[in-house]
């Protein structure tokens, strides 16, 4: 165990990954802090979230580094995942204009699992003053995720039917508030430990797939986003109306790698070949879409759904949690 305490200007605490397979090659170390390039920012981190891409990356490191190797790419040097990030702004680069020293901020930035991370200015707006840094920690990726597979890849209109399929994971959540604040009819599926948590957020069905079976109901959807990724495309797809859209944003805890690349060759059979539209996206974190769920947040239409929270000390821990699949919405790392 490493003293979280840094006592030092140019060091920091990190959770540095050394090998994978499992949140036992998470380790705290004390390693170098970022260095402030012209064009990003320094954030002291309060909060940091596990979003699926971190344990798939922890999970999955030797396919990556395997990757990397073969598209001859430096290995890095004390690997430090983590993307959400909610801080206080410690330093800036030159170039850097709309950020100074002492805001408040939230977004997404560079190895957030530590005390320090850097982002930009495209990554990280001003935290709503609504929202503690904990619910900030837990908000960009998923909640970004969430609105461009509603709002830009289903093109969710008002009055349409959606069905939030993966309804009580970190992604979902906000998904059920942000196709409401679309105008949609909102239908969420999930299972009966998430009900509680998924009911207050104002789906106009709550259905618990291990009672029943959405897809033998009559209604269609004109989009159903897929979190979940544990049933088959065929099934989703007939549960659509026709010319209905399928977005796919998540990938399954189990079944790892392979089971991603197969899910992803099927996506891409059915949108290229057989012309449905099935769309697979990963978010991209942009400065106008933080700023559209800041506004959501501010007009209390949005809020985070905390399932549990770690100290950094414990951080591993909360990796190991959100990886065994007994993680409900989002898990956030807090610093001291």
């Amino acid at each position: 165990m490493v003293a979280i305490a840094s006592g030092s200007t140019d060091t920091m605490i990190a959770l540095v990954q050394e090998g994978g397979g499992s949140a036992d090659a998470l380790h705290l170390r004390r390693i170098e802090r970022p260095v402030v390039a012209d064009d990003r920012v320094l954030v002291k981190v309060r909060a940091a979230s596990v979003n699926a891409a971190d344990y798939h990356m922890v999970h999955g490191a030797l396919i990556v580094g395997a990757i990397a190797r073969l598209l001859r790419q430096p290995r890095a040097k004390n690997p430090v995942r983590g993307v959400d990030v909610a801080g206080v702004v410690e330093a800036v680069g030159k170039d850097v204009t709309s950020l100074r020293p002492g805001d408040e901020v939230f977004g997404a930035g560079t190895r957030t699992w530590a005390e320090y991370a850097t982002g930009t200015e495209r990554s990280l707006v001003t935290k709503p003053a609504r929202l503690s840094f904990v619910e900030a920690g837990a908000t960009a990726v998923a909640a970004v995720t969430a609105l461009q597979g509603l709002r830009d890849h289903a093109q969710v209109r008002p009055g349409q039917r959606v069905l939030i399929y993966g309804a009580g994971g970190g992604v979902g959540t906000f998904a059920v508030q942000i196709a409401k604040a679309l105008g949609a009819h909102v239908t969420a599926v999930t299972g009966t430990r998430n009900m509680d948590l998924v009911r207050p957020l104002g789906a106009d069905e709550l259905v618990d797939y291990t009672k029943e079976d959405v897809a033998k109901r009559d209604a269609r959807y004109d989009a159903i986003l897929d979190v979940a990724a544990t049933r088959p495309l065929r099934e989703l797809r007939r549960m659509l109306v026709p010319g209905g859209a399928l977005v796919c944003a998540g990938a399954a805890k189990r079944g790892g790698w392979l089971g991603i690349v197969t899910r992803l060759a099927a996506m891409t059979f059915r949108s290229r070949v057989l012309g449905q539209r099935v769309v697979f996206f990963i978010a991209s974190i942009n400065r106008d879409d933080l700023e559209y769920l800041e506004e959501l947040i501010d007009a209390g239409r949005v809020r985070p759904a905390i399932d549990r929270t770690f100290p950094f000390e414990d951080a591993r821990e909360a990796v190991r949690y959100a990886m065994s699949g007994q993680g409900r919405a989002k898990v956030v790392i807090v610093m001291n």
